[in-house]
């Protein structure tokens, strides 16, 4: 029993430690009205931001992690019709490499 404890234990405070951000949703719109991802990314690369990872979301945002204009990780929801922030998970300062 105490060693099933200890194999547990682990993957419990790591679920316990993410993030609660699964319920974020973006306003319902229809795909048509989405701006393109191409537009996106070419939208946050002119802002200075390094999307090293792109998604969407259950929720029907545009999910990004990269690096900001000052090189801090980011993990940031947007809009999908018009590219504004929803939700930003806070990050360790970690600086692009």
């Amino acid at each position: 029993m105490l060693n099933q404890t200890r194999q547990v234990l682990p993957l419990l405070c790591a679920w316990l430690a993410t993030p609660v951000l699964a319920d974020v949703e973006c306003p319902r719109a229809d795909r048509a009205d989405w701006m393109p991802e191409s537009h996106f990314r070419q939208q946050m690369k002119n802002q200075g931001v390094q999307i090293t990872k792109f998604r969407i979301t259950p929720g029907n945002c545009y999910e990004i992690y990269g690096f900001d204009v000052n090189g801090e990780k980011v993990e940031i929801y947007y809009n999908p019709v018009d590219a504004t922030p929803v939700a930003e998970v806070a990050t360790a300062h970690v600086a692009k490499p």
